[in-house]
């Protein structure tokens, strides 16, 4: 690829290739590629003038620029739009309009003689007139129609300059909201679509691991129970029941057989199936629909949408406000204060702002927040509900021993074990794989045949000829019917009686006890006490593990109300008793046994090492393995509310003091106009400015913000 080096400092270089060669797709393929060299930062591909500015490592230089070389220019990669480089163009995009706008501001006034000036004002007013008139006519008396009235009375006033100053503030307002939104759509589109990192490829009947990158149409999946699918594709072979609720609403699952569509998103709860890609991902229809959703008012906070609805309802008293004022004082200049200066432009942008503004800040601190509703309702929650293993325990727990019941090795334990489980998505599933790994146990040519996996019970399959169950205690010997051994309760009691049991049985009957450790969180302790003192009154365990694991966890971490052996419907029945009752709940789980409770609380939440699953059911989806995130939701979520309820206050006081001023003309209607406008803008940018101290330990801070 041709090209020319226009900028080449230490860690920065820019090249250009020419104007109008470089498409949209292609400008994400190529930043794409640049993103691969070791040391590159960041890499922005601009369509308009053909730049390539990378930064980074100086050391990146000569690789950045054999990239770039190996580039065949008829042949360009091409990408789909990442949230990393959308939030770049986004900032760009944002300071271009900005600037554009000061400085053709400027210009005007420097080069425009003073009817020229006016009459270009009127042009900018009609569009924000024609809007007001718009409404009007369809019955609305919003805030588009008060603007639209304040702009038309400074102009029939021939108050030229006050027009163009409220209309040169209503666009950056506009300009300032537009961007705020936009930054935490794209954050929200990453966190509503989980994809994992890799997937299985059907290569001449065997699975083989691929990279997610790599996935093209055509290609074959195979899909497991508890994954959620990256692509759309059709179903060549298997059937499944599948989770659809991203799609439609819905989470009652759907039977789905071979030759019908699935889409990304997705998640399969029960089955295996093999899918055949029609589109890759990025190119999914839930990419299409995430923007209705993002947009949807389901997913706006109950402040955000009451702002909204009292700005548009206080339309009407400022004009009849303006009617009593002109009826009274029988003075156009003092009723129209009252046009010029409203509660409801300030109330109806700061509010979004400012909670665009603070679902921005989650993300810069790896926290996604599906929608403003859950940052209301995550400061208003009184009771947080734990899932106990990969929760409140570490999401990487390891196998400690295993109780042997028949003639049988540990090895061929581990092997079989780790056959059946690799393709499931679990803690302790992958504890039982890595145990195997560690000990160089290798089974590439799968010992076992078609699985049936029960969500949080187990598996039953065929292995080596053989019927085997792993799974829980109840699912074995209850669901199962394997007979339980004499000894096997004193042992487990005596050997592990912390542990979580996974028991494998071969034909009926039991041969194996694996037992996983699954330490406590370092930080679990620390954060449950933090979020007590940030107002949660009620600390719930539910697990499926046995008793003595169960209570030997909720006694260290002083958990109020522990429940063990429950079943995911129990876990489920209990958050919507806790939110029947009148609690306001936060659910907090990692596996698809979680995916009922999750979805029946008010906001739930799923760490970085949660399964796919989990974080596609989960309404804020937390990018780091640790619970300190939580104390940092809180603070946040309570912070964005004391700011919304402090900005009302100040919105209606100031907005008065102004109106009293310009009706008893101690101020001239330009200055309670500017001062209004400019008050607003003040509003919007603090609303965007941190919540949160940069680089302050919340987990051990005495601030309330409540």
């Amino acid at each position: 690829m041709r090209y020319t080096i226009v900028s080449d400092i230490p860690g920065r270089l820019r090249l250009r290739c020419g104007t109008a060669l470089i498409d949209e797709e292609e400008a994400y393929g190529i930043a794409h590629v640049l993103m691969d060299v070791p040391g590159v930062r960041s890499a922005e591909v601009h369509t308009a003038n053909g730049s390539i500015l990378i930064a980074g490592d100086p050391a990146m230089r000569e690789q950045a620029l054999a990239a770039v070389d190996g580039l065949d220019v008829l042949h360009l990669p091409r990408g789909a739009e990442d949230s990393d480089l959308s939030l770049t163009k986004a900032d760009n995009d944002f300071a271009l309009r900005l600037s554009t706008l000061v400085v053709w501001r400027l210009l005007r006034k420097l080069a425009l003689p003073l009817p020229l000036r006016y009459a270009w004002t009127v042009v900018r007013a009609v569009p924000r007139i024609l809007l007001g008139v718009r409404h009007l006519f369809a019955g609305e008396l919003t805030v588009e129609v008060l603007d639209a009235a304040a702009v038309t009375a400074s102009l029939l006033r021939g108050a030229f300059s006050d027009a163009s100053s409220v209309l040169f503030l209503l666009q950056i307002s506009d300009i300032l909201q537009d961007h705020v939104q936009r930054r935490a759509r794209l954050a929200l589109a990453e966190g509503m679509v989980e994809r994992a990192e890799t997937v299985w490829q059907v290569v001449d009947g065997q699975d083989v691991r691929i990279a997610l990158a790599d996935v093209r149409e055509g290609i074959v999946l195979h899909m497991h129970s508890g994954q959620v699918l990256p692509v759309d594709g059709m179903i060549v072979a298997g059937a499944g029941e599948f989770n659809e609720a991203t799609m439609t609403g819905e989470s009652r699952p759907v039977h789905k057989g071979e030759g019908l569509t699935v889409y990304a998103g997705t998640a399969l709860e029960d089955g295996d199936v093999q899918i055949e890609v029609t589109a890759r991902p990025g190119r999914a229809r839930i990419d299409e629909i995430v923007s209705m959703v993002q947009d949807s008012s389901e997913l706006k906070a109950a402040s955000q949408s009451r702002a909204e609805h009292l700005a548009d309802a206080l339309v009407p008293w400022s004009f009849a406000a303006f009617f009593g004022v002109l009826a009274v004082t029988r003075n156009v200049q003092r009723a129209l204060a009252v046009l010029m200066v409203d509660y409801s432009c300030a109330i109806k942008i700061s509010t979004p702002v400012a909670v665009m503004s603070a679902m921005k800040e989650g993300v810069d601190r790896d926290i996604v927040i599906k929608g403003g509703k859950y940052l209301e309702a995550f400061a208003d929650a009184d009771t947080i509900v734990f899932d106990k293993t990969g929760t409140l325990t570490v999401a990487a727990p390891r196998v400690e021993k295993i109780l042997l019941f028949a003639d049988i090795d540990e090895e061929t334990v581990l092997r079989y074990a780790a056959c059946i489980e690799e393709h499931y998505p679990h803690s302790v599933a992958r504890a039982i794989v890595n145990a195997a790994r560690e000990r160089g146990l290798h089974h590439e040519d799968e010992l076992h045949a078609d699985v049936r996996y029960i969500v949080a019970h187990g598996i039953s399959t065929e292995i080596e000829g053989k019927h085997a169950v792993i799974g829980s205690s109840h699912f074995v010997f209850e669901d199962e019917g394997v007979e339980r051994p004499a000894d096997m309760d004193a042992r487990i009691k005596r050997e592990a009686p912390t542990a979580s049991h996974i028991y494998l049985a071969v034909d009926g009957r039991l041969v194996a006890v694996v037992c996983v450790g699954d330490p406590i969180r370092p930080e679990a302790a620390g954060a449950i006490a933090r979020l007590r003192e940030l107002g949660i009154g009620h600390v719930v365990m539910l697990t499926g593990d046995s008793k003595h694991a169960a209570l030997a966890v909720a006694g260290e971490l002083g958990v109020d109300t522990c429940f063990y052996q429950v079943l995911p419907e129990d876990k489920s029945s209990y958050v919507q008793r806790l939110r029947d009752e009148g609690h306001t709940v936060i659910m907090v789980g990692d596996g698809i046994n979680d995916s009922p409770a999750l979805a029946a609380a008010n906001v739930s939440v799923a760490l970085s090492d949660a399964s796919d699953i989990a974080r596609a059911v989960a309404d804020v989806s937390v990018r780091e393995a640790t619970l300190e995130s939580l104390v940092t939701m809180r603070i946040l979520s309570q912070r964005l509310m004391r700011r919304i309820q402090r900005k009302y206050r100040f919105i209606v006081g100031f907005n008065s003091a102004l109106i009293a001023l310009g009706v008893a003309q101690v101020i001239t209607i330009t200055t309670a106009a500017l001062a209004h406008n400019a008050s607003t803008i003040a509003i919007a940018a603090h609303n965007t400015t941190p919540l949160l101290p940069a680089g302050a330990d919340l987990t051990k801070s005495t601030d309330n913000p409540r």
